[in-house]
């Protein structure tokens, strides 16, 4: 039998160059050390955004997870024991912030390339409450984050995370910092946040009841002005509901702003729900939401735990235009994984997902869609 790990670079450089697909070509990387080293940017032409992946763990062997391609209708299996144990939260190009439960440490992992970045731990954060003992009590913790710009282009770009437990707060981290910025959001936030983003040079963040609030973070090198400036961006009473069936999503999309609501109305017998989703363009001049949008045309629209994003569905084949596809687990209704599509056009939905029905791990996350990506 062939022996792939000891093949010439310069021939595996150029089977890498015959791989057209984005799939193919992380797969590719994984076979093994030398593989994994030709599966570089440089090496690959590379359409953007791509399709994501749902990310679930193997439920036989936690070291391992599965990717599932929408486009492909196939799972790929990576070894990938970074994520063992941990909370894992999608954000930008691909990136994933872990939170492991048992000790708190956290870092910014690149699945595909298994790049790691050491980050201040979740105790950092905990401390600063004076919440002695957390770990073991699960006291709370890190449910999203969201970064200003891509690691694998530049190391100028600040994390910011929200810390969900007693005490509601933001923080904030920049490479070379040694510890957690933190931002008390309690007179904003009593009731939670829903979602973070980060457009146009500004962080945003939505309250479960209904407030969309601005943070501009300043420079590492401007001492002289404030380091945060806040700004709440719009209110909406009408949307002060029952957050067991309202969720809420920021998505940017061709340089406007949108919030995504997401309504699970209950059954008669409160074992399952109705879904419907509306999405309405937020105006951040005048701090008003614009009409509801009717129709998301070519475009589909992908939702999960802390993460939101949109591709043109006519360049990619498997995808259906004008849909939600959303990974959730609605805690009050199920264990069950919820992992469907919604038609934004007649308001049916359909599973994606063809495998069994997959039951939530108690304490992780929903599971994350991850854009694939590769590293410069």
């Amino acid at each position: 039998m062939a022996d792939w790990a000891n093949l010439p670079n310069d021939l595996i450089a150029h089977i890498a160059n015959r791989v057209k697909v984005i799939e193919d070509f992380i797969a590719f990387g994984a076979v093994c050390t030398s593989w994994r080293i030709a599966a570089t940017k440089d090496n690959f032409d590379l359409l953007s955004p791509q399709v994501p992946f749902l990310m679930l763990t193997d439920e036989h062997d936690d070291r391992y997870q599965e990717f599932y391609s929408l486009s492909k209708k196939k799972v790929s299996r990576i070894f990938l024991p970074e994520v063992r144990g941990s909370v894992c939260l999608s954000i930008k190009e691909g990136w994933l912030c872990t939170v492991v439960n048992d000790t708190g440490e956290m870092n910014l992992l690149h699945p595909f390339s298994r790049k790691k970045i050491h980050l201040p731990s979740l105790n950092a954060l905990l401390n600063y409450h004076d919440r002695v003992g957390y770990e073991a009590n699960h006291w709370g913790s890190i449910d999203l984050a969201v970064l200003s710009a891509n690691p694998s282009l530049t190391s100028d770009y600040v994390l910011m995370v929200n810390l969900y437990g007693p005490d509601i707060c933001l923080a904030f981290w920049r490479p070379g910092d040694v510890n957690w910025t933190h931002i008390d959001v309690d007179n904003y936030f009593t009731s939670g946040i829903s979602a973070l983003l980060y457009h146009k040079g500004k962080f945003y963040s939505m309250s479960r009841c209904g407030k969309v609030q601005s943070y501009q973070v300043a420079g590492p090198n401007t001492s002289d002005q404030p380091i945060l400036k806040t700004r709440l961006v719009v209110e909406m009473d009408e949307y002060k509901l029952n957050p067991r069936v309202v969720e809420y999503y920021l998505v940017e999309l061709s340089g406007a702003l949108l919030l995504v609501i997401h309504f699970a109305i209950p059954t008669r017998h409160d074992l399952n729900h109705i879904t419907k989703f509306k999405v309405y363009e937020v105006d951040i001049t005048r701090g008003e939401l614009k009409e509801e949008m009717k129709t998301l045309g070519n475009l589909s629209m992908f939702l999960g735990h802390n993460w939101a994003s949109y591709i043109d569905s006519s360049k990619f084949s498997g995808v259906k235009p004008n849909h939600i596809y959303f990974a959730d687990k609605w805690l009050n209704y199920c264990s069950y994984l919820d992992m469907s599509a919604y038609n934004f056009e007649d308001g049916k939905i359909e599973s994606f997902y063809p495998g069994p029905g997959r039951r939530a791990p108690r304490l992780i996350c929903p599971p994350p869609w991850v854009m694939p990506s590769l590293m410069k």
